[in-house]
């Protein structure tokens, strides 16, 4: 094609760019997405992403909104706000990832997904606060890796997949904006990196090969490759000072944790009590079905936001 492919975002605050920074020089604004439709070459980019939004909302309220753009390429993160729920079910997320794969690629749309880091924040919480939250975090991204490997098998445009977690760990102690819940401006374009190798790999027809040039013409690593993409973003501005980091945390942090502590914190307390007592029932031991199981959409319930939000 001559032109480069037109790219659309679905999800979360992730990808709405909450916590990323950009100046004019960023075409399509801020957040990963919107940096890796840059790095593809994108012709067009929509990002449909809102803040707070779970599965269940990006089927009720962005998909059709992505299927109109008529894109070559949706990515598509969640999850994150799920995890964050009393009644959290991974079954319930993957059921609504399967349903907005298989609608957009059933449009001709190639569609990218992603793995979920631990969330930084409850990274700081005590050792069973931590083992909890990253039980949830590991359910959500079964159900993400589910989604991808059944969906890979059949006919129509490919499902790529790669790790969020791995493109932080990269980015090093700047991967975290100051909530400590979403990706940095750094963070951002390293997940931009990463998702953009990932599919450069897979369709180099809509975004070039995957090898960005080594010497003499010779392959590079994916990891290599993302130090090449992440020259050719403009650069994120410099992290908060330690001032900036305490204001933010009187002026936003403790209101939200206020806010939203009734819904969230007695889910926590009962699953942290659950796993002391060696059980871990409840929202952190559901089984998770068969991939012939992932079908129609649980029941919509109302969503969190998340600070800043």
């Amino acid at each position: 094609m001559s032109a480069g492919p037109v790219v659309v975002g679905l999800g979360d605050s992730i990808t709405a760019g909450v916590g990323d920074a950009v100046t004019a020089d960023a075409p399509y604004g801020p957040g990963w997405a919107a940096h890796l439709a840059t790095l593809a070459g994108a012709a067009r980019f929509t990002n449909v992403a809102r803040n707070g939004a779970r599965a269940h909302l990006v089927v009720a309220e962005q998909l059709d909104a992505a299927l109109a753009v008529q894109a070559d390429v949706a990515t598509l993160v969640v999850g994150g706000n799920d995890a964050l729920r009393t009644e959290f079910s991974p079954v319930d997320v993957g059921r609504h990832l399967s349903t907005c794969v298989r609608a957009l690629r059933a449009r001709g749309t190639a569609v990218v997904l992603a793995t979920l880091p631990p969330i930084g924040l409850f990274e700081l919480f005590p050792g069973r606060a931590r083992k909890v939250m990253r039980a949830r975090m590991d359910a959500v991204n079964a159900m993400v890796r589910a989604t991808a490997a059944r969906d890979q098998g059949t006919r129509g445009p490919s499902v790529v997949l790669f790790d969020i977690a791995e493109a932080v760990r990269r980015a090093g102690l700047g991967a975290w904006y100051v909530d400590r819940v979403h990706p940095s401006p750094l963070g951002h374009r390293h997940i931009a990196a990463a998702g953009c190798a990932a599919l450069r790999t897979a369709l180099p027809e809509l975004t070039g090969p995957a090898s960005v040039g080594g010497a003499q013409g010779a392959p590079v690593t994916e990891r290599e490759t993302c130090r090449v993409l992440l020259d050719r973003l403009p650069a994120p501005p410099p992290p908060p000072s330690a001032w900036q980091r305490a204001a933010w945390l009187t002026i936003a942090g403790v209101p939200w944790a206020v806010r939203r502590g009734h819904d969230f914190l007695p889910g926590l307390i009962r699953a942290v009590l659950d796993d002391l007592r060696g059980g871990a029932v409840g929202p952190v031991d559901l089984d998770l079905p068969a991939l012939s199981d992932v079908g129609a959409p649980g029941t919509a319930t109302a969503d969190v936001l998340l600070p800043g939000h």
